[in-house]
């Protein structure tokens, strides 16, 4: 079920893709980029690792944390992420993008729609309700495709109802999932904070990880937009369609892995195979699908993004190093060394930063793909280490 529901957000992922480079061009596809990662770094920070610390502890039936000290948290937190995108938007408005009332109030939207949405999915894995998930993702999904067809046949869609449309079917999902039955319950509202402060002691750790490794992957973006603009930016996210998509079997399968360890079904040993298995179907995945991608850009997206062929062939070897440090997390998470979590991350998001920097403003978009390529390298490296040294600190290995 949780592969499923990560298959239809990739394919849901895809076609915004499509619709929106197809009739927006590079430019576009560039402002929704850089909403889009607007979005998630920064509900990154405002979420202070919650979502992860708060699946961690609603697996464990015996810590005492619920659904209700979860999204209480959460929303408490809301303020916060109003501030960080309102923030971030001004900021590159005024130096790069000039960005539109309109268009800007959608960003910060989407923001906070993803936030709460995060909290939502983080509880009901928490919870091993993974079907329902999955159901409704299923039923906003087709919602999305639709509204964005009709705006597409209406002569509607522009960078901003593209975010809105997206932003309201993340508010409707999270509606929905956490709408069923069982997953809260009534307390007195003195009883809903008593757990925040373990929630936030034990998020620290894969907050910084979080936002590090999300620097890693989108940080790019931003310096692209900076440099080179919308356009580049546009062309360089339509190359890594295919990589991201497909990331989510090793993201998929491995959130299962990880919670059947955490959980005591499954020793060390058995999540450990599992997870080589994972990392060699995504490997053969990625070469048939980059492979097929290379031919087909040019046609799919139109001979704009034929430069995204080049980036595609590098981005996809660095997509292989990933694999293989989200694995190394699976392990971690599964045998809840979360305060783990984060070494690896902040190292290899420091050394992708430190890259980005000196590549991207000298070779553009092709200096972001070497520098994807050589910090996910990095990054996984420092994740097999410090996976090998947690996992003998509590007599696993």
């Amino acid at each position: 079920a949780v592969l499923s529901a990560r298959i239809t957000n990739a394919g849901v992922g895809l076609v915004f893709v499509f619709l929106t480079a197809r009739h927006l061009g590079p430019a576009g596809r560039g402002e929704i980029a850089v909403a889009f990662t607007i979005a998630y770094i920064t509900c990154n920070i405002a979420g202070l690792g919650t979502y992860v610390s708060g699946r961690i502890h609603l697996l464990d039936r015996e810590s005492g944390v619920t659904a209700n000290d979860v999204f209480s948290l959460t929303l408490a937190l809301v303020p916060l992420q109003v501030l960080l995108s309102a923030s971030v938007v001004s900021v590159l408005s005024r130096l790069w993008l000039h960005l539109s009332v309109g268009f800007s109030l959608s960003v910060i939207g989407l923001s906070v729609a993803t936030m709460l949405l995060r909290s939502a999915v983080a509880i009901l894995y928490g919870l091993r309700r993974y079907r329902v998930v999955l159901v409704a993702e299923l039923v906003v999904a087709a919602a999305k495709v639709i509204v964005l067809t009709v705006l597409l046949v209406g002569g509607h869609l522009t960078a901003t109802s593209a975010v809105i449309t997206m932003a309201l079917g993340s508010t409707l999902l999270g509606v929905l999932i956490l709408g069923r039955p069982g997953v809260f319950y009534w307390v007195g509202w003195t009883e809903l904070t008593t757990h925040w402060r373990v929630l936030i002691v034990d998020g620290v750790s894969p907050m910084l990880g979080t936002v590090a490794h999300f620097a890693a992957l989108r940080l790019d973006r931003l310096i692209l937009i900076a440099t080179a603009g919308a356009f580049s930016v546009g062309i360089y996210t339509v190359a890594l369609a295919i990589p991201e998509v497909l990331r989510i079997i090793p993201k998929g399968f491995g959130q299962v892995i990880g919670d059947r360890g955490r959980s005591g079904t499954d020793s060390v040993s058995v999540v450990r195979t599992r997870g080589r298995l994972v990392v060699v179907g995504h490997i053969t995945t990625l070469l048939i699908a980059a492979t097929i991608g290379f031919v087909l850009l040019p046609v799919a997206f139109g001979a704009g993004f034929t430069e995204a062929r080049g980036v595609l062939v590098v981005v996809t070897v660095a997509e292989v190093f990933l694999s293989v440090h989200l694995m190394q997390q699976v392990l971690l998470v599964g045998f809840s060394r979360h305060r783990g979590i984060g070494v690896p991350q902040v190292v290899g998001g420091i050394a992708m930063v430190v890259l980005d920097f000196v590549m991207i403003p000298a070779w553009g978009i092709y200096g972001a793909a070497w520098a994807c390529l050589i910090g996910y390298a990095v990054l996984a490296g420092t994740s097999v280490l410090w996976t090998k040294r947690e996992l003998k600190l509590v007599g696993t290995l």
